[in-house]
């Protein structure tokens, strides 16, 4: 279906294209009518165009003559501020010097931040990529936005061959969902903004510098340090919860029976009432974790919604046309599932949650790859070892050293050389790829529905939880005792649900393929 189309029939739905995104560019586009219809907002800043979606948030603010700016949302848990622009003037009264990055590592949330100078402007994304972002040059002129298909509409861009080839491999969707390797988009032109780098349009140019993680960590050794940092982790996320009960009116808890939302819902332990949870089930599979969240929420008395997403998808208003505007959204490579698309669209008409907290990232210190994959080490940092990790390309070894190559030059332009030993190639191949890819691609899709965010994305609670042994990290003890910690009570009820794919026999039939595609030439 053609979204121009749909939405020159049906007005009322021009305001999902899109949804809270945003553009930045050089190029003075305000006489285009598609695909802002409009409805977004319009301001320049030193020679960049920002356009804002209706309900994108956007702050900014100047000092010395520096500009900066927030799309996006944040908070910081050191400080106690959940305000944009006091977090802002913060960060500008240590810019150009040795305290800035450790201030802006301070920073929880889903945005894009950045500041323009007399050398052009600088640019970086939460510490996950969950806020989605991508830029580059198009006709000499600048972009940045938090949809490549919104780029690809104003400037006529076409899918890149090479993507085409990729999502129409037969793996593609499998290994955590379909998504893109590297920083690649779905159009040569443009490029993914990786989390951690700091990016800098100067005269034409586009550069990006790494400016996280860079120095060494200093590994637990007894008991009583590991309590320290489990500790000082957990406070992190407690502050994180009391920041959005300030900053929301109406913030729900997503819970489920797992790890990580029980670790969520312990630290809004002491407040409350000041939340409301909810579940939902788009699939037979999810009926545990919904039974498990019922429990939690009625133990603790915290209101609690089940949303069980219809299995027709006839009985969802305009189906089709709104799957097809959220399939254009993500530049036609997620593939999404019917029941992922019947969940957006049904929440999004039916859930009046100001915003949903997630429990994403938190795998990144859960050692994922490890565990998916049933190894308590990995091969030393490559192409081919990315590769492995991205997707499975046993028989088309063609295209298995096409993504080889991709990941060679990913790896040394990112500088992953300079990234202390602390910090696993497999964990951060984790947070920067699967999670900046696959995961902000996916956050971007849920914000049909309503804003996202996510406490555990934040750099300073990443550290702490690298210092925790990776064996630890594996069995995620260091969650349950940040748990116990925060909410003894929920500690002692014993639910924890465990992803049905996350068993054993499943983890040695991995690791098997996994060694053999080590093994492979």
């Amino acid at each position: 279906m053609c979204v121009k189309n749909i939405l020159n029939k049906y007005s009322d739905l021009r305001g999902y294209l899109f949804i809270r995104g945003f553009l930045i560019t050089t190029d003075d586009i305000s006489g285009v009518d598609y695909p802002f219809f409009g409805m977004w907002n319009h301001m320049e800043l030193k020679g960049y165009h920002f356009w804002t979606h209706e309900k994108t948030r956007f702050h900014y603010t100047e000092k010395n003559g520096v500009t900066a700016f927030l799309l996006g949302h944040t908070y910081n848990p050191f400080t106690m501020e959940f305000e944009e622009i006091p977090i802002l003037e913060y960060l500008l009264n240590s810019y150009d010097t040795d305290m800035y990055y450790d201030h802006v590592n301070e920073m929880t949330g889903v945005f894009v931040y950045g500041t323009i100078d007399n050398n052009g402007i600088h640019y970086i994304v939460d510490p996950a990529g969950m806020q989605s972002a991508c830029s580059g040059i198009i006709n000499g002129k600048f972009y940045l936005s938090s949809h490549s298909q919104l780029i690809a509409d104003i400037c006529q861009l076409i899918m890149d061959p090479f993507v085409k080839r990729l999502i129409e491999y037969k793996w593609y969707s499998r290994v955590m969902g379909p998504y893109l390797p590297v920083d690649m988009t779905p159009f040569e032109e443009l490029k993914r903004v990786v989390p951690n780098n700091q990016y800098n349009h100067y005269r034409d140019v586009v550069r990006h510098k790494r400016f996280y993680p860079l120095y060494d960590l200093e590994e637990v050794k007894n008991e009583k340090e590991y309590l320290n940092v489990i500790h000082q982790a957990a406070d992190i996320l407690q502050n994180n919860m009391i920041l959005i009960s300030r900053k929301w009116k109406n913030p729900w808890i997503s819970l489920t029976g797992g790890i990580d939302s029980n670790t969520t819902f312990a630290a809004a332990n002491g407040n409350y009432e000041k939340f409301q949870a909810f579940s939902y089930c788009s699939a037979k599979k999810e009926t545990i974790d919904c039974d498990a969240a019922k429990k939690i929420a009625e133990h603790f008395n915290v209101p609690w919604v089940l949303y069980t997403i219809p299995e027709d998808k006839k009985e969802l208003d305009r189906y089709e046309e709104r799957a097809a505007i959220i399939k254009h959204n993500n530049g036609y490579v997620g593939l999404e599932k019917e029941n992922e698309l019947r969940k957006r669209i049904y929440l999004e008409q039916n859930c009046p949650a100001d915003v949903e907290i997630k429990s994403w990232v938190s795998e990144t210190i859960r050692a994922y790859w490890y565990k998916h994959y049933g190894r308590m080490e990995m091969p030393r940092i490559s192409g081919k070892l990315y590769r492995n990790l991205y997707k499975i390309f046993t028989i088309d070894r063609k295209l298995a050293h096409q993504i080889d190559t991709l990941f060679e030059d990913y790896i040394r332009d990112f500088q992953y050389a300079d990234i202390p030993s602390q910090y696993p190639p497999a964990d951060m191949h984790y947070n920067e790829v699967t999670w900046g890819s696959w995961g902000g691609m996916n956050i971007s899709e849920m914000k049909y529905c309503f804003d996202i965010t996510i406490i555990y994305n934040n750099r300073k609670f990443l550290d702490l939880m690298f210092k925790v042994p990776i064996e630890r990290r594996i069995s995620d003890q260091h969650h349950l005792d940040m748990k116990r910690y925060l909410n003894q009570d929920l500690f002692d009820m014993g639910i924890r649900i465990v992803n049905m794919h996350e068993t054993s026999f499943r983890a040695f039939a991995l690791n098997c393929i996994f060694t053999a595609n080590m093994i492979l030439p």
